[in-house]
């Protein structure tokens, strides 16, 4: 935890949006809750998205992991649908 913990800091510090690291207690970390009045964000694999759409978060991700690569020295391991919102 306290390694995941540092790479969000190191990745927000970057300017990329990821969850804001909130407390970090006996290897449990916190972090903010993404969504709308109480409702989750949907995955990726979930998200109904227009073609165009889908087009630019293609286009926003790779963007995201050149940042992630190149400023942060961080390479994403588990980058898929199910870990996207």
């Amino acid at each position: 935890a306290e390694k995941e913990m540092r790479n969000l800091v190191r990745m927000r510090a970057a300017g990329l949006e990821v969850p804001r690291a909130v407390m970090l207690r006996s290897h449990v970390l916190l972090m903010e809750f993404i969504g709308d009045d109480g409702w989750a964000a949907p995955r990726l694999k979930d998200a109904e998205l227009s073609v165009s759409r889908a087009a630019t978060a293609y286009r926003e991700l790779i963007v995201m992991m050149r940042v992630m690569f190149q400023k942060c020295k961080l390479v994403h391991a588990d980058l898929s649908e199910y870990n996207l919102l």
